[in-house]
């Protein structure tokens, strides 16, 4: 039997032979059939003889051994007639001991036909055998025998009606091998329904769950790469991870798709945008229907859309405004910046990474703070005109650590650490053009790509979060190191010339997003911190809401001596480094010989 199973249509393929190896020229019988009841001199002794001596032989035989045998009739032994060999001892001294004047010696085999003359397909095999382990013999008698269920317990009750033996004794003349036109033709295989020769097909998908299909297909893929290439990797720590994507344009659209293809299951989308006329095209979870009418929400149409691909994934959608840095809060809406603020970080706690998938800089910087703050993996990506990045956050190892403030972070950085001015508002007074992220159309899904599969590594690292980066000077025994490997801090990539770069960058003590004073700041001071980092306010005002923060090491005159310098930068200490660099410039005696650029010494 052949047997082939597509799993993932769920077809079951079978295909049946019984293969009969056939003469040219075709071996004969010589003579008509003879009933067994016939053959024998004794009768019906002679035929239950023959049930009992083959009951005692396939007793005694092993199952592929019993169906065919070497049978010597003696017609004078009346006690017990029949005496059954194994194939092996035809034309052994043994058989030729037993067989005395006036028997007869049969090849046997157990034959399916149920014709009274014709004997069944296993015989053309037994002679083809016979054909070339002894080629000396051309003519013998074959004793077709049909009557092994007949010799079974359950028909030699008392109560059991007799049955009418079918046995048959054939006499069989046998081409040599020397005379065949042709070796090996073999048939046997049987036709499908439609009379062809062709497997028989079992649709099992028109009874089964679509929904259900779907999750087993999905599996089937990532259970490939088990089988067959990465043995050792966690399919279960995927599916388990909670995504939260903030974001859902471009790069949030290619990034769910490709978070799905990695077998996740819980993706919870935030953005306060609407579906535009030019989205279908860029962003492959809207199409034409969710631009009209002013447009669906993002969020919520990205959502659907994921449920429309993938019935069961958990997609929510949820249309927020980030409060941003630099963009300030009116008391009118406190409240709502105050909700919009505990809805975020409701959500960052509730999953196990975050994406950072917006179009501004001040945009990341909430969602980048509560992701150290709740120690979750953020993994950031950011698009230029022909360039990405794609990065991890480094992870706080306890909550203790919001309290170190020295040399011993030794953190990855996050999207803000390269940074020394803080980020502020860059969307006001912005023409259309510039409000646009324009990027060419291929380097979306490469960079969403690209921050997928560093999830993935993490995932699968046994550190996960606390991954150490790959170290490039020094060789890898290949122990510790992952499913796949370490995973890289920074990725940056650049169409032109289509190079790529992994970077390593520690935290930065003085970093406006996740360094420990702003974190403790937030800890100790909670909205009314976030209120004057939004409206970026260092000294007291008339509203309730807005207490004075201290700054530790300057008093808040001294902070707020000059409008050039915002408050995260005076609360990190970027504003007393920028005055330090000022005063050791305003230091530096410029020459004004009027010498040339040869004559320039670096300092």
């Amino acid at each position: 039997m052949l047997s082939f199973a597509d799993l993932k249509k769920y077809h079951f393929y079978h295909w049946v032979a019984f293969p009969a190896v056939t003469a040219d020229p075709p071996d004969t019988t010589t003579g008509a059939a003879v009933p067994i009841a016939d053959f024998v001199a004794g009768g019906s002794a002679d035929v239950d003889a023959l049930r009992t001596a083959y009951a005692e032989f396939a007793r005694n035989s092993s199952a592929q051994s019993c169906g065919a045998f070497v049978a010597v009739y003696q017609q004078q032994n009346i006690s017990s007639p029949w005496t059954l060999f194994s194939l092996e001892d035809w034309g052994s001294a043994v058989v030729e001991e037993a067989a005395g004047v006036g028997s007869s010696v049969m090849l046997g085999f157990i034959d399916p036909s149920s014709h009274y003359t014709r004997p069944g397909w296993p015989l053309r095999n037994l002679l083809t055998w016979m054909r070339y382990s002894h080629p000396e013999t051309t003519n013998l008698k074959v004793l077709c025998f049909r009557d092994a269920a007949l010799g079974s317990a359950d028909t030699q009750k008392s109560d059991a009606p007799r049955q009418q033996s079918e046995s048959i004794v054939i006499d069989v003349q046998i081409t040599p091998a020397t005379e065949l036109k042709a070796e090996n033709q073999v048939s046997g295989w049987e036709r499908n329904e439609k009379q062809k020769l062709a497997p028989r097909i079992v649709n099992l998908s028109s009874t089964m769950n679509p929904v259900q299909l779907a999750e087993s297909a999905l599996g089937l893929n990532l259970q490939l790469m088990r089988w067959r290439l990465a043995p050792s990797i966690d399919l279960g720590k995927m599916a388990a991870t909670r995504a939260l994507l903030v974001g859902a344009g471009t790069l949030g659209a290619y990034t769910a798709r490709a978070l799905l293809a990695w077998g996740v299951r819980k993706i919870t989308f935030v953005d306060n945008g609407r579906v535009s006329f030019s989205n279908p095209a860029r962003q492959p979870l809207y199409d034409f229907a969710d631009s009209l009418d002013g447009g669906k929400p993002k969020a919520a149409a990205a959502a659907e859309s994921m449920r429309r691909i993938f019935p069961n994934v958990d997609a929510q959608g949820v249309q927020l405004s980030i409060p941003m840095p630099g963009h300030s809060v009116s008391p009118a809406e406190v409240d709502s910046t105050r909700a919009a603020v505990q809805t975020l970080e409701a959500l960052v706690a509730d999953h196990d990474v975050v994406f950072l998938l917006t179009d501004s800089r001040e945009s990341r910087w909430l969602p980048t703070m509560l992701g150290a703050l709740h120690r979750k993996i953020v993994v950031c990506v950011a698009l230029g005109f022909d360039t990405f990045v794609a990065m991890r956050h480094g992870v706080y190892p306890s909550a203790g650590a919001f309290e170190d403030t020295g040399s011993s972070d030794t953190r990855l950085g996050c999207y803000f650490c390269n940074d020394v001015v803080a980020p502020t508002d860059s969307l006001t007074d912005r023409t259309l053009d510039q409000q646009c992220t324009v990027t060419r159309p291929g380097l979306a899904p490469i960079a969403s790509g690209m921050a997928v599969e560093l999830l993935a590594t993490i995932v699968q690292h046994p550190l996960g979060g606390y991954a150490p980066v790959p170290q490039k000077d020094a060789a890898s025994d290949g122990s510790g190191d992952g499913v796949f490997g370490e995973p890289e801090h920074q990725i940056r990539g650049y169409l032109s010339g289509f190079r790529q770069h992994a970077i390593v960058g520690r935290a930065y003590s003085m970093c406006t997003a996740c360094s420990p004073a702003v974190v403790n700041s937030y800890r100790a001071h909670g909205f009314d911190f976030l209120l004057r980092v939004f409206s970026n306010t260092l000294v007291k005002e008339s509203a309730p809401h807005t207490p004075v923060v201290s700054v530790a090491g300057d008093d808040v005159a001294a902070a707020n001596d000059s409008a050039r310098y915002s408050y995260l930068e005076t609360l990190t200490g970027l504003a007393a480094l920028h005055r330090k660099t000022d005063d050791m410039l305003d230091d530096i005696e410029w020459s004004d010989d009027g010498g040339s650029d040869d004559d320039f010494v670096a300092l």
